[in-house]
């Protein structure tokens, strides 16, 4: 009389007998990885990957809008912020001194009188014409990919925070009354978060690297503020990593509390360092 043949293990737990087979890999899987689909039981990773691609054509259905990086097309939000940036360049007098006197990010004005809004409203603000057009041509290249990805609403909140991230790292690292204003302490959070993005959903970034690179190698070189370029890669790439993994979870409100978390930790750190660290006290001049 032969022997019975062995329960197969869990793929991803290999100590456990499998219960079943999932039905869009056929891969074995234990009850604690067994998800109920449309089409009977899948694992989790299955059940990751059409969502992943649920909410890649959810936002904008189109093939023109394809989330990489040169063959995505402008989309909504990218628009309005380029409309946003340029209408306040017009209306700073097209980068006159007294617009970035007053609104600029000068660490000292935020340190001792308390103007913090000065790390928000820079992102705004441009020195000149070949300053503002060379940021939002960099934002109309790689934004709209973000934006596929992600959605419109964490599209935006990215932006913000990834360039909140980098005035908070230019007020920590420059000299105390030295002013800072543009974009692209955000745009260079966009493209950090495109690196993460493509590198945890297997799509093609040479592009962004190459641009990536080239961004931070002109940030050394001439009066560009290369601590808002790294601060604002950083966070950028660092919040698509939290908003990626939440979308990775089962349940819909652990995915919203990880990534409406990880927003509220990382304005809070920012806030914190802010608070606790006066200019001058971390100086690379």
């Amino acid at each position: 009389m032969s022997a019975p043949a062995p329960t197969p293990k869990c793929y991803r737990h290999p100590d456990r007998p499998s219960s079943v087979v999932c039905a869009r890999c056929d891969r074995p899987i234990c009850t604690d990885c067994m998800i109920q689909a449309s089409v009977g039981w899948q694992c989790p990773e299955c059940v990751h990957q059409g969502a992943r691609q649920s909410r890649e054509i959810r936002p904008f259905a189109n093939r023109n809008r394809t989330g990489i990086v040169g063959s995505t097309n402008p989309t909504p939000m990218v628009i309005a912020l380029i409309a946003v940036n340029v209408a306040c360049f017009v209306a700073s007098g097209f980068g006159s001194s007294s617009a970035l006197t007053r609104f600029a990010l000068q660490p000292i004005d935020v340190h001792t009188v308390h103007q913090y809004y000065r790390l928000v409203t820079a992102m705004f603000l441009h020195a000149n014409l070949l300053h503002i057009a060379s940021n939002m041509f960099t934002l109309l290249i790689v934004g709209p990919a973000v934006e596929v990805i992600l959605g419109r609403t964490r599209f935006l909140v990215l932006y913000l925070i990834a360039g909140l991230g980098g005035s908070v790292c230019s007020y920590l690292l420059s000299p105390a009354a030295e002013l800072g204003v543009g974009a692209s302490g955000a745009i260079m959070g966009l493209m950090g978060a495109y690196v993460v993005l493509a590198l945890r959903q297997r799509r093609p970034m040479g592009p962004v690297v190459a641009l990536l690179v080239l961004n931070l190698a002109i940030g050394f070189t001439g009066a560009i503020d290369w601590r808002a370029h790294i601060g604002g890669m950083v966070v950028g790439g660092l919040t698509a990593l939290a908003y990626d993994s939440a979308d990775g979870m089962r349940q819909v409100a652990s995915r919203i509390a990880l990534a409406v978390g990880a927003n509220v930790v990382t304005v809070a750190l920012l806030g914190g360092l802010v608070l606790a660290i006066g200019p001058g006290h971390v100086n690379f001049n």
